[in-house]
């Protein structure tokens, strides 16, 4: 079969707007107020630094009693819970551990809740988020605080999704899919001129994260165009193929994104190695769904 799979019907024409091909436009229109960057810039910061501690991260978290209260019902939940009701935050954390807190604290601050689509979005973000993390501890080569990374990458890839869901336009693109299996980033071209990618890009420079995790959001479609970070934005890239081939995509009806086969050899993988991915990443299915529901819901 041929991948990503053909077009079939008609194409969809992109809508005129203002904003049309410009996403730094879209992003003034629509992205500022409704994010929290200085605290995700935070929350990296701190996650980033191997002696980063539990009294670190309340620091943080502290700030906003929002996502506080995110990380204790996560603590308190069925998935990570025991049957001693948790209500401190430094006992949360050392509950969840850094990986769940850097998972729920950053897509807090981000925010993205309260419908269907949003749970999608969390269910992706978070399954190409272990796997980055996975693969990354599979090819070699990586310190521990090095896969942090991977994780952290996978996590925010598709920053620009996040901000067109958030703007109230994206149901274009929903409708756009609709009429035939699309990459998703070839229905945004159609009705914004431009793409996730693009416009990640301009959110991730304008609120000044890590330059590897830039090139994960800008190019993880395209890993070829990092040129200081091309074998962990080639890993984001494979784990993002590889959780759409089963069935952790944000849409139903959204193919699988181009690809190329000299990622894997840049990697050292067998082309079957992202089957037993694939099979690694369904046994995650139950966290997956966790964490989809408990941000998105």
């Amino acid at each position: 079969m041929a991948w990503p799979p053909q077009r079939t019907g008609p194409a969809p024409q992109p809508m005129a707007e203002n904003d049309f091909g410009n996403p730094e436009a879209f992003f003034n229109r629509h992205g500022e107020t409704l994010k929290n960057p200085a605290l995700i810039q935070e929350t990296l910061k701190v996650l980033r630094d191997p002696a980063c501690s539990a009294a670190d991260l309340v620091k943080v978290l502290e700030k906003e009693p929002g996502i506080s209260s995110k990380v204790l019902k996560a603590a308190n939940s069925v998935f990570f819970g025991t049957p001693k009701s948790i209500t401190s935050l430094k006992a949360a954390i050392v509950r969840l551990g850094n990986h769940n807190i850097s998972r729920i604290a950053m897509s807090a601050a981000l925010g993205g809740a309260g419908n269907p689509g949003w749970v999608g979005f969390w269910k992706h973000s978070v399954a190409v988020a272990i796997l980055s993390r996975h693969i990354g501890a599979y090819v070699g080569g990586y310190g521990r605080q090095e896969e942090d990374e991977l994780f952290s990458m996978g996590l925010l890839h598709n920053l620009g999704v996040f901000i067109e869901m958030g703007s109230g336009e994206f149901p274009r693109v929903e409708k756009t899919l609709e009429l035939a299996p699309l990459p998703l980033s070839e229905a945004e071209n159609m009705v914004f001129g431009f793409d996730h990618c693009r416009l990640g890009r301009v959110v991730a420079e304008r609120w000044n994260f890590p330059a590897d995790l830039v090139d994960a959001i800008a190019f993880h479609h395209q890993p070829e165009k990092s040129t200081d970070f091309f074998r962990k934005v080639a890993v984001v890239h494979l784990a993002d193929l590889v959780s759409h081939g089963f069935h952790f995509q944000i849409l139903p009806n959204e193919a699988p994104p181009p690809t190329q086969e000299s990622y894997l050899q840049d990697l050292n993988l067998p082309l079957e190695q992202l089957l037993l991915f694939g099979d690694w990443l369904l046994t995650q299915a139950d966290e997956i769904h966790a964490f989809g529901n408990l941000m998105g819901g």
